[in-house]
């Protein structure tokens, strides 16, 4: 019984140091493309951290400006004057990712958006997000205003196409947060802690007779 508490104990060991030395494979993010309408006329105004998007232009009832609230690609609100919103629209970045010619960028959080043309790397014109080197293409055309909140969701106006556009990122992670290992590694070590009480009074009993 001595052994198999000890050969727990060194598998508990195992497991804790796999678990938080091994590398966890990165997989790429999940983006759900929103048409958000004509770029005629209208431009983004801006985008908070929940990805809500106010769009200015013209078309309220009346000549004046016009802010409309898109809501998971939905016009859900028209105003006049601009939405109490907080907006969460990035930053410039201070440099390109190598192999893109971008004509706008933006940052943050380790997020970055693209709008790029002619690419040395072959890729072709038109929206990307990433970070670091990794970088996937979201949609063709242009960007000519570009907006980037802190959970990674990217709203761009096409130019060329007239059009404008929302990336909702959808990501659901996979990779076990370090809570939860540190209840699993928790609980082993109280069952092991466990059976070499139980090993011990064996050995005791064994004593006594």
């Amino acid at each position: 019984m001595k052994l198999l508490a000890r050969w727990f104990s060194a598998s508990v060991a195992l497991f804790a140091v796999a678990a938080f030395t091994c590398p966890k494979t990165a997989l790429a993010d999940s983006y759900t493309i929103l048409d958000l309408g004509d770029a005629n006329a209208r431009s983004i105004y801006g985008m908070d951290t929940a990805g809500d998007v106010v769009i200015y232009g013209n078309g309220c009832g009346t000549f004046g400006p016009c802010y409309t609230t898109f809501i998971d690609g939905v016009a859900s609100s028209h105003s006049e004057s601009a939405p109490d919103m907080v907006y969460d629209d990035g930053t410039p970045c201070t440099s390109t990712p190598a192999g893109f010619n971008a004509a706008k960028k933006v940052c943050n959080s380790g997020y970055v958006g693209l709008g790029t043309l002619f690419n040395a790397n072959g890729n072709p014109n038109g929206a990307y997000i990433g970070s670091g080197d990794d970088f996937q293409f979201l949609h063709s055309g242009s960007a000519d205003q570009v907006f980037l909140n802190s959970v990674g969701d990217f709203t761009w106006t096409d130019g060329s196409g007239e059009e404008i556009y929302e990336a909702i990122d959808t990501t659901v992670s996979t990779v076990p947060e370090p809570g939860n290992l540190m209840l699993v590694g928790t609980g082993l070590l109280l069952f092991t802690a466990a059976v070499r009480r139980r090993a011990l009074r064996k050995t005791q009993t064994h004593k006594i007779y």
